[in-house]
């Protein structure tokens, strides 16, 4: 009994090996694989396909920091906008300062020809009024002689008189005609009006 029991056991087992071993062998073939089998056929060097992304080790000092904060991109967009309508506001200042100091320096400058011009008109005025005062006091001084002179009792004396008054008149007004024509004369070194070279 117990021989028995021992050899049915082996051929129970005998047959589960063949049965594993027969379905194993009429399994098909993956349809997804170009190779016949489930396995491929084994060849004497095997390919492997490079992989796709090649991993490398981190750098030295590499740390895994968290993620900015949620609004960052918009903070800085933010900060990029005040920090260039600031140096658009102090480039603006820069040129209304420039343009204020070229409008005050302007200013002064025509302050100050203003002022020139009223000096010498003042000058002129004061001169002229000067000479009309020295040229009235010299005719009432010349009249207040001759008046002087002309009473004489002598009538010939004082029409001799009259007329050298007379001559001395005419002498006074050509030698100021001769000063007034020798100032607007050119002087011999003056050149008013050189020719033009048309060569």
């Amino acid at each position: 009994m117990p021989l028995l029991r021992w050899t049915s056991v082996r051929i129970l087992t005998a047959g589960v090996f063949a049965s594993l071993a027969v379905g194993c062998a009429a399994v098909p073939g993956d349809p997804y694989y170009d190779g016949g089998g489930y396995y491929p056929a084994p060849s004497s060097m095997t390919v492997y396909e490079q992989p796709g992304v090649i991993y490398t080790a981190p750098p030295l000092g590499w740390r895994d920091y968290p993620p900015p904060p949620s609004g960052w991109r918009e903070d800085a967009w933010r900060e990029r906008q005040w920090r260039e309508a600031r140096e658009r506001q102090w480039r603006e200042a820069q040129e209304r300062e420039r343009r204020e100091a070229d409008r005050r320096r302007e200013a002064d400058r025509r302050r100050d020809a203003d002022r020139r011009e009223a000096d010498r008109r003042e000058a002129e005025r004061r001169r002229d009024a000067e000479r009309w005062e020295a040229e009235r006091r010299r005719d009432w001084d010349q009249r207040r002689k001759e008046d002087q002179l002309l009473r004489h009792p002598n009538p010939d004396v004082a029409r001799e008189r009259q007329l050298q008054f007379e001559r001395d008149r005419r002498a006074e007004r050509e030698a100021e005609r001769e000063r007034r024509n020798q100032a607007f004369q050119p002087q011999p070194g003056d050149r008013p009006n050189p020719r033009p070279d048309w060569r």
